[in-house]
């Protein structure tokens, strides 16, 4: 009986401990405060044509209005593009097809990206995440706000800074698309 007591409460002890170290590594956050990008929706769009050099809000606006949805199939005589093809990667992706043309469009960017002023006096911080949409022609198609910071200096900024950075490369043939969108984070942190 004395033999069964001996093995019995360190099984019982070592039970305990193992519990309680899941129970606190349960408590854990091992994603350091990373917030999930989710994009809900993905519109398919043609090719807007060349259009004069005009500044960022403005050309965002009159692209949006140029820009109409592929039609899925023939309808009266209008012929679809059928080799219309697009891809939707993140910008900090290390998939080995996309991560030489992704290394050049995050470099262009970082060139000119800095904290915009206003939102640094008002101690602003916040992550943006945009869309950024390239055709094969290495134009910019288009910069969609998909997350905001809660701040409208630091949004403007990150939407800003796409467009100010563009046009980018043409994209690699080994590529066949007609456009890709890239999802990139924007995150504005005031360091001490």
């Amino acid at each position: 009986m004395d033999m069964k007591k001996a093995i019995l409460w360190p099984v019982i002890i070592s039970v305990l401990i193992h519990v309680s170290l899941l129970a606190v590594a349960g408590m854990i956050d091992l994603r350091d405060n990373i917030k999930p990008v989710d994009v809900l929706t993905v519109s398919i769009k043609e090719p807007e044509p060349k259009a004069e050099k005009i500044t960022a809000p403005k050309k965002e606006q009159k692209a949006k209005e140029k820009i109409k949805p592929v039609q899925a199939k023939k309808e009266k005589g209008v012929n679809v593009n059928d080799d219309w093809r697009e891809d939707t990667i993140d910008l900090g992706s290390s998939d080995i097809k996309y991560v030489t043309y992704l290394a050049k469009i995050k470099s262009r960017i970082l060139r000119i990206w800095k904290y915009p002023q206003k939102a640094y006096e008002k101690n602003e911080e916040g992550i943006v995440v945009v869309r950024i949409s390239i055709d094969a022609n290495g134009n910019l198609a288009g910069a969609t706000l998909i997350s905001s910071s809660g701040s409208a200096e630091l949004d403007d900024d990150a939407v800003g800074v796409v467009y100010g950075a563009a046009p980018f490369e043409p994209l690699p043939e080994i590529y066949n698309l007609s456009r890709l969108h890239i999802v990139a984070s924007f995150d504005y942190k005031i360091m001490d």
